[in-house]
């Protein structure tokens, strides 16, 4: 054999050997970290029920949905809305009204043009404002899930200077209301 071949050899037999020492030591890791770790198997496969055998021994896997719902608690605003403006005469009246069946989640502008979000309220929904103006005033209302409630209907009327203005609006599963 030619010094070349007795190279290659004992690198080979050199490769084999550091294998065989890492797959050892993973081996022999795995089996002293698994020693601590508890049995995935079941002792006891075979769970005999009581003498009359009609009472189960273990718990049930699933327990049962409870039927009772969790409390709500009542919508609250986003922030509190102000319902007249702090400065000046207030000589607008604004009136939203959200109607339909069940909860909707509700926005509208307050008497300082801020957005108010009121989610979750129950229907039929109301509330007034007064305010020097008619820029900001808005009602949206939406069903807070995609199952269909039925028609929803917003209302918005505003008096105080000129004609009534008065604008209604149908939707299925978002209705918005506004002055033009």
């Amino acid at each position: 054999m030619t010094d070349s071949g007795r190279v290659v050899g004992i690198v080979i037999a050199v490769f084999v050997v550091l294998v065989l020492i890492i797959c050892g030591c993973l081996c022999a890791g795995g089996l002293l970290l698994d020693r601590n770790s508890p049995d995935p198997v079941a002792e006891d496969p075979y769970v005999f029920p009581d003498d009359d055998w009609t009472t189960p021994a273990v718990e049930p896997l699933f327990p049962e949905r409870p039927t009772a719902q969790p409390p709500t608690l009542a919508p609250t605003p986003t922030k509190q809305p102000i319902t007249a403006p702090t400065s000046g005469p207030a000589p607008v009246t604004v009136v939203y009204e959200v109607t339909g069946s069940g909860q909707a989640d509700i926005a509208y502008y307050d008497a300082e043009s801020d957005l108010i979000h009121v989610d979750h309220t129950k229907l039929p929904w109301r509330t007034s404002i007064r305010t020097n103006g008619q820029s900001r005033v808005m009602v949206e209302a939406t069903w807070p899930d995609i199952d269909y409630h039925g028609p929803l209907d917003c209302t918005l009327t505003v008096t105080g200077v000129g004609k009534p203005i008065v604008d209604k609006t149908r939707g299925y599963w978002r209705t918005t209301c506004s002055v033009e």
